[in-house]
């Protein structure tokens, strides 16, 4: 027997010699069996009730199809998943393997196993959660944390008389309480969040986060209560259960949801208030006054370069703003940046399209490589659609023959029984399926274009920008022109009123690497283009 060990334990409260209390108990019963252990597979302080983001299982359910092992132990079926769906799919790819999976509990494991108790650790985890959200509850309503803990106040921890240490307490913390203050007294005199925020990082004052401030920080979300001018800690109120987390069963990554009003927990903590009732009103207006503003506005279409565009000064993303300009985002949202200027969205489309037409049109190497490319392609489709015709040939000719045994069979005279009978329909439906199939191949050849491959590409090339106003085929062309670039560099000109605009991507890469000339200009270099300046 050639094992593989699997041990992983759920959280931090946990003790991290979990794991090696695991990998020796089984390892002793690998010994026990007269097996070998040959690699040991670890995932620490993470859910048992996702795969997905869990590396050690990964790479034991990917090391199982190479033949690496035999049997996989652990010490119980939950320590594997306790989600139903996952610890099924964990025994279908371990049984296609011809893997025995083994645990100390429930010994080798079989389909009974697999039904029963994943049905009951899923209800492990359920009943945990509900009795885990009880008891928050039960300290929200005594007026402790819930979890987590808010910008302004500190966390008590205090030694009880039994040894214990009691948690969920707060208190006030003077320095970052003065900052909540002044971001409500800044922004009842009329400074925007955003303006609030250039002058707390011009202060070198740290965020929440411990980084720079921005204005999301500031005004959050009012339909989420978060962000500090909405948070009702600040006036006495404690408020938990605003929303929940459910896991996308793709990629294993939680999701918050709001849940309704009525279902919040509100408790009255007014030992911990850091803002007035009045101020606290007054910033509630000019929320409620701006948001109904901010609702007429009309939404920004996707842009073609969207999430592309960076400063050239600072690095950071640059964002449409007013009259459909780039700006960069950290003087905006920060004022941490000197980056002053905008440019029109459509001025830096433009440049990029006519750049990446020439570098596509003008550089002999990529249209041969596009032209070598095509044929072989061509030649692969019409191989495979021959390899398929031939193949189905071969199966039909299986299929009749088939067909002949069982006649003869029938026509022995020694009777048939209804297995034969039962056979020969299926394999008569199996012909009919075959022929229709070869049929198909028949009247559908692989596709041909003109020979002159180099005038199609040039053509299809030059039709970027016509796809891209036409809505059947905006998607699709959006798609291919941004896989072509990394990123695009904005930076003020050498003269007032230019800039200079930089395309970086995977195809500069590619021709800065195939050509040793340069492809745009004398500052074409490490996969960058600099392409034609205008005034922005």
């Amino acid at each position: 027997m050639k094992a593989a060990i699997y041990a992983r334990y759920s959280t931090d409260m946990q003790n991290p010699a979990s794991i090696k209390d695991q990998i020796r108990t089984c390892q002793e019963h690998v010994t026990a069996a007269d097996g070998t252990t040959v690699q040991v597979y670890t995932d620490a302080a993470i859910s048992g009730s996702s795969i997905k983001t869990r590396p050690g299982l990964q790479a034991l359910i990917a090391d199982a199809g190479l033949g690496k092992f035999d049997t996989v132990v652990a010490e119980a079926l939950d320590r594997l998943s306790r989600d139903q769906e996952d610890i099924a799919g964990i025994y279908k790819r371990l049984q296609y393997a011809d893997i025995q999976l083994t645990t100390l509990s429930e010994g080798d494991v079989s389909e009974l196993h697999i039904g029963l108790k994943g049905t009951m650790n899923a209800l492990f985890l359920k009943d945990l959660a509900q009795k885990t959200r009880r008891g928050l509850r039960g300290r929200v309503e005594q007026g402790l944390s819930g979890g987590g803990n808010s910008f302004g106040y500190g966390v008590v921890r205090r030694l009880l008389a039994d040894g214990t240490v009691a948690t969920g307490e707060r208190v006030v913390e003077p320095a970052e309480a003065d900052i909540v203050q002044r971001i409500f007294a800044e922004y009842i005199a009329g400074c925007s969040a955003r303006k609030i925020a250039a002058g707390l990082n011009q202060d070198h004052l740290r965020s929440p986060r411990g980084g720079q401030w921005n204005a999301s920080t500031i005004h959050g979300s009012r339909q989420r209560r978060n962000g500090i001018l909405n948070n009702e800690m600040y006036v006495g109120r404690l408020v938990w259960n605003r929303q929940r987390f459910v896991k996308n069963p793709d990629t294993g990554k939680r999701q918050s949801r709001l849940n309704p009003v009525e279902e919040w927990v509100i408790t009255e903590v007014p030992d911990l208030r850091i803002i007035d009732q009045d101020i606290w009103e007054q910033a509630q207006v000019l929320k409620s006054r701006y948001a109904s503003h901010a609702g007429n506005k009309r939404q920004t279409k996707k842009r073609l370069l969207t999430g592309l565009v960076r400063c050239g000064c600072c690095g950071g993303n640059m964002t449409i703003a007013r009259k459909d300009r780039y700006y960069c985002a950290a003087r905006r949202e920060k004022g941490t940046c000197k980056a002053d200027f905008g440019i029109a969205a459509a001025e830096v489309e433009n440049r990029v399209l006519d750049g990446l037409r020439d570098i596509l049109v003008g550089n002999e190497v990529l249209v041969e490589e596009f032209t070598t490319e095509l044929k072989a392609e061509l030649a692969r489709l019409k191989n495979r659609t021959t390899s398929d015709e031939g193949a189905l040939r071969k199966d039909l000719a299986e299929v009749e023959r088939g067909i002949g045994r069982c006649v003869d069979f029938i026509m022995s005279g020694d009777g048939a029984p209804d297995s034969v009978r039962e056979r020969l329909t299926k394999l008569e439906n199996r012909k009919s399926i075959l022929q229709a199939q070869l049929a198909r191949s028949a009247v559908s050849p692989v596709v041909s274009f003109h020979p002159n491959y180099a005038d199609f590409y040039r053509k299809k090339v030059g039709e970027l920008a016509g796809l891209l106003s036409n809505e059947a085929t905006r998607d699709d062309a959006m798609t291919a022109i941004r896989s072509l670039v990394d990123r695009i560099e904005v930076r003020a000109g050498t003269k007032r009123g230019v800039t200079d605009v930089t395309l970086v991507g995977t195809l500069a890469t590619i021709l800065a690497l195939r050509t040793n000339e340069n492809a745009r200009s004398s500052d074409a270099t490490g996969g960058t283009f600099l392409l034609v300046a205008g005034v922005g």
